[in-house]
C-alpha cells in the first residue's frame, strides 16, 4: 500500500460474521443492524466538488452557476462544472431529504491532520509524528481515538485543544472550502484565533 496512514480513511463498518457472505449479506440486505455505516474523508476535498473558476478564484454551487448563465461573474468564461452539478441533475428527493434505511456515514481527518493542525506544525514533521504515536500508545487505534474515545481521556491525554478539535470532527463542525477546477478543497477544524482561545480560557496548553 502506497500510503498506510491513510489505511481506514474510507470504510465500512459490519456487525456480522468475518466471511465473505456474511459481508455481501449485510450489504445487499442494507441492514443497520449489520451493515452498521460508512467511514469517508469529507468530499468536499475533491478537486471538482462544486462548480468554479480557478483564474479568478470564483467557487459557484451549481444554483449560483444557473444564475450566472455558466459563466464566470468575474470574466465572463466559461465556469467548471463539478461533481454537485451533476448529482444534482441525478436526485430524486431535496439535499436535506434522508430516504429511510440509509445508512448512516462519518466523515473524519485522519489523526495526523488533526494533531498537526493543533501543533501548527506539519503532518510529516518530526512533533506530530511523536504526538501521534504517544496517543496510539496510550489511548489507542486511530479510529478508536477519533470516534469512540471519551473526550475527556483524549483532553487528560492530549490537551484540551487536541479534545476540541475531536470534538468537531465528530459533529462536522469544521470549515469548509470545497474543491473546484481542480483545486483541492480545504477542511479546517480552528479559524484563526480559536485554537489560541481554547489555552487562553485557562486550559493547558497542548504540549
Amino acid at each position: 500500500m502506497a500510503s498506510p496512514a491513510k489505511l481506514a480513511r474510507e470504510a465500512n463498518i459490519f456487525e456480522t460474521e468475518m466471511s465473505y457472505v456474511g459481508i455481501i449479506k449485510a450489504i445487499c440486505d442494507n441492514d443497520p443492524r449489520t451493515f452498521v455505516g460508512t467511514i469517508e474523508f469529507f468530499p468536499e476535498e475533491g478537486k471538482y466538488h462544486v462548480d468554479g473558476h480557478r483564474n479568478c478564484g470564483v467557487r459557484l454551487t451549481p444554483k449560483e452557476t444557473i444564475m450566472h448563465d455558466g459563466r464566470c461573474p468575474k470574466c465572463g468564461r466559461k465556469i467548471t462544472v463539478g461533481v454537485c452539478a451533476r448529482v444534482e441533475t441525478m436526485a430524486d428527493r431535496q439535499e436535506d431529504e434522508i430516504p429511510q434505511g440509509r445508512v448512516p456515514f462519518e466523515s473524519l481527518i485522519p489523526l495526523q491532520e488533526i494533531v498537526s493542525e493543533c501543533v501548527q506544525v506539519g503532518v510529516n514533521s518530526k512533533k506530530v509524528t511523536t504526538e501521534y504515536f504517544r496517543l496510539l500508545a496510550e489511548l489507542g487505534p486511530d479510529l478508536h481515538i477519533l470516534r469512540a474515545a471519551p473526550l475527556h481521556d483524549i483532553h487528560a491525554t492530549g490537551g484540551p485543544v487536541l479534545a476540541e478539535a475531536i470534538r468537531r470532527v465528530r459533529t462536522r463542525a469544521v470549515h469548509i472550502d470545497p474543491g473546484y477546477d481542480g483545486e483541492y478543497g480545504t477542511i479546517k477544524i480552528f479559524n484563526d484565533g480559536e485554537r489560541e482561545k481554547i489555552i487562553d480560557d485557562g486550559q493547558m496548553s497542548l504540549f
